[in-house]
Parts: C-alpha cells; sequence; structure tokens
C-alpha cells in the first residue's frame, strides 16, 4: 500500500526507470498518465519499501539517486567488510598425510552436564571423509582432538 506522502517524489521518477521497475518485479500491464509508477504499483501491492529496494538493485546511477530521494538521505557506498574466501575443496596440501577417515559422527553431541554444544565447524564432519580433507575444509587440529576426546567423532 503506497503512502500519499510519497506520491510526489515518485512522480519524479523517469519512464526509463520506471519501465526497468516494472521489468524488475514482473509487472506486464501498467497505467499510463501522471501518476503511472505510483498507482500501478499501489494496484499491485507493493509500497515505497519495495520502491527503494528495487531501484536499489536496478543500481544505475539515477536509480540510487531515485532511491535517495524516496528515503531522505545519501546512500554511503562502503568496502565490504569481511574479505569472503571459498573454502579450498580438493587443493592438494603435501603437509597433510593423515588417511584416517571419519566413522560415526554423534548427531546431537551434548556435555555431560546435559547442555548442547556450540561447535562452528561440527557442520563440516561428514562419515567418509579424511582428517586430511576436514583440515582442508577448515577444521583445525585442536577441533578433531576435542571432538574425539569427547568420543563425538570417531575416526579409524
Amino acid at each position: 500500500m503506497m503512502l500519499e506522502l510519497y506520491r510526489t517524489r515518485v512522480r519524479k521518477i523517469d519512464r526509463r526507470t520506471a519501465a526497468k521497475v516494472f521489468r524488475q518485479l514482473r509487472i506486464k500491464q501498467w497505467k499510463t498518465g501522471r501518476d503511472a509508477l505510483f498507482k500501478t504499483l499501489d494496484e499491485h501491492g507493493y509500497d515505497q519499501a519495495d520502491l527503494v529496494l528495487c531501484l536499489l538493485q536496478i543500481n544505475t546511477p539515477k536509480a540510487v539517486q531515485h532511491a535517495e530521494m524516496l528515503i531522505g538521505h545519501r546512500i554511503e557506498h562502503c568496502p565490504p567488510v569481511y574479505k569472503w574466501r571459498p573454502l579450498p575443496v580438493n587443493v592438494l596440501d603435501r603437509k597433510i598425510i593423515d588417511e584416517r577417515r571419519v566413522v560415526r559422527v554423534q548427531q546431537d553431541p551434548r556435555h555431560k552436564s546435559g547442555r548442547p554444544t556450540w561447535l562452528r565447524r561440527y557442520h563440516l564432519f561428514k562419515v567418509g571423509m579424511s582428517v586430511g580433507q576436514l583440515l582442508r575444509r577448515g577444521v583445525t587440529a585442536n577441533d578433531l582432538r576435542l571432538v574425539t576426546k569427547r568420543g563425538w567423532v570417531q575416526l579409524a
């Protein structure tokens, strides 16, 4: 439901950007006239937040400018905080020669007191994987020592 407050701001969006919005939202038929974008989005049940998100997905300078106009302040583009690196899956590392395999993985590991564990990399343990594969995927030697000592994972 579009708010009347945004009618004048939506009216300022040019036709090319409006056509990209309709294409992005998969709207096949739209109104024509002065408030075409506003009326069409209102009929299809979209609100101004949907319009802003759609404009940001279009990601052209004009679309971002219209999104800033709808929001009321500038949008800052910041570099990513975390550097994403995929996990090395099949990288052959000569240093890791441990060929022991995972035989058993406990489904819901718990401490002796009954409280559940919190292990960040426990989901990486799969039956049939070698220790070398686990280490290449991000499991640390300390994780291996801990889960085998507590009996949550059995190696052979």
